[in-house]
């Protein structure tokens, strides 16, 4: 195939417009809680080498267990919260696995001392254990200032603890450890033995023997039996499987609907764990974000089309959850295959925005921000108009964020050289005018 109907070819299976096509109206939507990060959640799987839609399984088991245990409204809700969110502390490091072991494989309770199936060191297993708490402690404290109560909080930081008190250090042994955390605990558990098991016919059987099995002594006892029993229905399992799985538990709508406000801030804490994992200072997602929505206003634009935008580019940098943080903090140049990795990024996040209500545009401004008006950008190639204006600006105001602030592979530039090189990408990268009126923002001289 020639190198134009390969460009082509790109574009055609890149330009989805489901995504794109807008009357240019739309604005910021009106979303809950549990559906922003019943999207969200699939981000948290990539971030630990999970099969997409992990968090929303453990939710589904979790507030299945819950309503048949005859909980509380909003007791189920904190289930569906803890489970979403479990594993969000590892959004904010790099997974520590012994060799021979799958992302997402190893369960607290059965860290031996050695294991010789894999030649793991007593050492290893240690530095698994350390991570898991890490990572629980990380997620515990992420729920906390995304407004959840402790309930939620302390569900994510005993997502790993064990019925006999094994695993993390601290873990509470039995019913010292709230129901919420232990019915969070068995979600997690059981979707692990979903993901391990195939085909799903071998656990519909051998799942309810596996749950008593672990009973006593990584599950509490009750629940394991009562999930045993839910594990016999075929309701459970037909709901489980149901391709709209996600979009029916973004509908339960938990958590209330947010104002404005209220959605920038829960926005601006993913902003805050994707710039930590991308080896950033906490904040430069915020800060690139008011700054997309100033210039959105100075492009003309309406409040509503730059508040949108301002959800876009707190967004934006969500895909690279799925790319090893080694690549992203890499101070060296880049080798073809981790560039190739890292390059999939906006398509993980236009991914992921696609699936929220309201959000389809944001979406497409996303997965685009890294295209150039001259064609040679990533992943589509577009060029010329085809490029959103939205998506250039997303794209100029974290150029412009990374040339002035310190990265892992550079030292900080004056703001009047940043301007220079930005003046020096007009025509190329982006369109002049957007150029021009992002400059008239900005302003382009040292103060």
């Amino acid at each position: 195939m020639a190198p134009r109907a390969q460009i082509q070819a790109v574009k055609a299976e890149f330009l989805d417009p489901t995504l794109y096509e807008d009357t240019g109206l739309s604005g910021v939507p009106r979303l809950s809680r549990g559906t922003l990060l019943g999207a969200l959640s699939r981000a948290f799987d990539l971030a630990e080498g999970r099969k997409p839609g992990h968090a929303q399984r453990v939710a589904y088991i979790g507030v299945y267990l819950a309503g048949d245990l005859g909980l509380e409204p909003h007791r189920i809700e904190e289930v569906y919260f803890g489970c979403l969110l479990h594993d969000v502390g590892m959004a904010v490091m790099e997974p520590v696995t012994p060799p021979g072991i799958p992302p997402g494989r190893v369960r607290a309770g059965t860290v031996p001392g050695t294991n010789s199936a894999c030649g793991t060191s007593a050492a290893s297993w240690s530095e698994v254990i350390q991570s898991i708490a890490r990572h629980c402690e990380a997620g515990s404290e992420v729920a906390r200032r995304m407004g959840f109560g402790e309930a939620v909080s302390r569900a994510v930081l005993g997502h790993h603890d064990c019925w006999d008190g094994s695993g993390r250090p601290g873990a509470l042994p039995g019913e010292q450890s709230p129901l919420i955390s232990r019915i969070v605990a068995l979600a997690d558990r059981f979707e692990s033995l979903l993901d391990a098991e195939a085909p799903p016919l071998a656990l519909r059987r051998s799942g309810p023997a596996m749950l008593r099995d672990m009973a006593g002594r990584e599950l509490d006892p009750d629940l394991a039996e009562r999930m045993a029993v839910i594990a016999s229905r075929d309701d459970f399992w037909l709901g489980l499987y149901d391709n709209d799985l996600g979009a029916g538990l973004m509908a339960l709508n938990y958590g209330g609907v947010m104002s404005r406000d209220e959605l920038f801030d829960l926005l601006g804490v993913i902003a805050d764990i994707v710039d930590v994992r991308n080896g950033r200072a906490e904040g430069a997602g915020r800060r690139i974000a008011e700054m997309a929505r100033k210039v959105a206003l100075h492009c003309d634009m309406t409040e509503r089309r730059a508040d949108l935008l301002k959800v876009a580019t707190l967004l934006h940098d969500i895909g690279t959850l799925g790319v090893p943080a080694r690549y992203l903090r890499k101070p060296d140049i880049l080798s073809v295959d981790e560039m190739s990795a890292v390059q999939m990024h906006p398509i993980y996040a236009r991914d992921i925005l696609g699936e929220v209500p309201g959000l389809g545009a944001a979406a497409w401004w996303v997965g685009c921000h890294h295209e150039r008006v001259d064609g040679k950008g990533y992943p589509g190639m577009l060029e010329g108009s085809e490029v959103p204006a939205e998506a250039q600006i997303i794209g100029l105001c974290e150029t412009f964020d990374a040339l002035t602030n310190d990265r892992p592979y550079r030292r900080a530039l004056p703001r009047s050289e940043a301007f220079e090189i930005l003046r020096g990408l007009a025509g190329s990268r982006f369109d002049p005018y957007i150029l021009a009126r992002f400059e008239s923002v900005a302003g382009p001289f040292d103060a």
